[in-house]
């Protein structure tokens, strides 16, 4: 997103879609060095950000959505972000992650406790975990570098926290992809 042709391109994917909260991860913002992002669209925007141009997390809210927020707690290194507020009265919190890639269960399962501890109401969960929960599906070659008993570790976290894979619950069997914008 630090490039304004990919913002460019976010901003219509997301009004096309009629999308009124929106995760980011791999923003690319560098601290103290985020572009202005409030459109007449999105006027509330929420960044985790690192001292160089990788990692960053960003949750961006429709301007239709009543959502007020109470707190924020954003990861100094920029891999998580999360979001304590109301939307019609109705308590939630909305969080965005963005694990590393070595180490990620015992970080996820860390951030999640965190997590556990700031979150008030319903908890809407977006982000990269950058581990396959379903490796047979969720990997190109049907495996995991990770073992069973770590990703069953993690599952127990999430689990916990009453977190639920939405798309992996309504594509049961399905193999996808998210994609990259280019310029």
């Amino acid at each position: 997103m630090n490039e304004p042709c990919k913002r460019s391109q976010i901003l219509a994917l997301l009004q096309r879609d009629k999308v009124s909260v929106a995760f980011f991860q791999e923003t690319h913002f560098r601290e103290g060095k985020v572009p202005k992002l409030a459109t007449t669209k999105f006027s509330q925007w929420f960044h985790s950000t690192y001292g160089s141009a990788s990692r960053g997390v960003s949750i961006a809210i429709h301007k239709q959505l009543p959502f007020k927020h109470s707190a924020v707690s954003a990861d100094p290194e920029g891999r998580f972000l999360f979001v304590k507020g109301t939307i019609a009265d109705t308590p939630v919190t909305l969080a965005t992650i963005y694990a590393p890639n070595r180490g990620q269960v015992a970080w996820l399962v860390q951030t999640l406790g965190l997590l556990s501890s700031f979150q008030e109401g319903m908890l809407i969960l977006g982000g990269d975990l950058n581990v396959a929960l379903e490796p047979l599906l969720d990997s190109s070659n049907g495996k995991s570098a990770i073992t069973h008993v770590r990703l069953r570790r993690l599952k127990l976290a999430l689990q916990k926290l009453g977190v639920v894979d939405v798309w992996r619950t309504t594509n049961p069997s399905s193999k996808d992809y998210t994609f990259l914008l280019g310029c």
